[in-house]
């Protein structure tokens, strides 16, 4: 994932940008953010199946509109907080399936006990507290300093690849990680060379693509329409046979989906929609406050 970000840097460089006079430090705040959260999420895939995990994730919405408002001072109406309702009961009744449907994952499915299953669902939750804060702090210094995505995602991979090697030095050692190891596996199998490669060139492009949404719309207008993803997840897993159909995960999809929606306004429902003088206060309001920002960084 590192090394995919850190080919936008490539890229950017490759492109005859001048460097913007942005303090370095600013971009170890968010990846090792992005850090804490994919640890905890693979974590995760230890104890629930795949799909629930993905699904389960949409909780990032609901802290990343919650962290935006304390924040970042954006107003939410009443469209968004129903959006967000249907992505936490969505949330919900995918998280109550890996009880009811514990097969997909090898603890779950060889331990009676529903602590492991808590604990997946805790793992995965938790690391989206640390994508949303990851999120939110991006969407900030994105107004604040006004840096092109491709930077904003380069340096992070940069500073991402520095904290895994120091944490390899480290735990290779230990006996925790085996760097040969996992050299030879690569070089020595094709199709895990083949996943590896076109693992960094989809990182590269999707968190490229998805600093700019933040940048031109919000954090949670990324996180939401993240969301989305899920039913490629789930529809690949059923294709293959790794889990089981479960109504439990394709209502909570749908709720899920149904929430990000009407979120970013792509379903518009007119009991929801704010007062015709309301919007452009708000908008004017964000704008001063983000003009008065700037300038006291200045």
């Amino acid at each position: 994932m590192m090394i995919g970000e850190l080919l936008c840097l490539a890229v950017y460089l490759m492109q005859g940008n001048k460097s913007s006079a942005v303090p370095p430090w600013i971009f170890m705040i968010p990846c090792l953010c992005d850090w804490t959260a994919t640890t905890l999420v693979n974590c995760a895939f230890i104890f629930v199946p795949a799909s629930i995990v993905q699904m389960t994730r949409g909780a990032i919405v609901i802290f990343t509109c919650t962290f935006s408002s304390i924040f970042l001072g954006r107003r939410q109406f009443l469209f968004h907080y129903f959006g967000v309702g249907l992505v936490f009961l969505g949330i919900t009744l995918v998280s109550l399936s890996a009880f009811f449907n514990p097969t997909g994952s090898p603890v779950a499915a060889n331990n009676t006990s529903n602590v492991y299953r808590l604990v997946g669902l805790s793992l995965c939750i938790g690391a989206q507290v640390f994508q949303a804060s990851m999120l939110v702090y991006e969407e900030k210094i994105l107004h604040l300093h006004n840096i092109p995505p491709l930077k904003v995602v380069g340096m992070e991979g940069l500073y991402g690849v520095g904290v895994g090697v120091a944490l390899l030095l480290i735990l290779n050692p230990m006996g925790v990680e085996s760097t040969p190891a996992a050299i030879y596996q690569v070089t020595h199998s094709t199709p895990l060379m083949l996943a590896v490669c076109g693992s960094i060139l989809t990182m590269a492009v999707f968190n490229f693509t998805g600093v700019s949404v933040t940048q031109k719309a919000s954090a949670t207008s990324r996180a939401t329409i993240d969301c989305t993803r899920t039913i490629l997840i789930w529809a690949f897993e059923l294709a293959v046979g790794w889990n089981t159909f479960n109504l439990l995960q394709l209502i909570g999809f749908c709720l899920l989906a149904l929430g990000a929606l009407i979120y970013n306004r792509i379903i518009v429902i007119s009991y929801l929609e704010p007062n015709v003088e309301e919007e452009p206060v708000a908008g004017f309001l964000k704008e001063a406050n983000e003009k008065k920002k700037s300038s006291n960084s200045v």
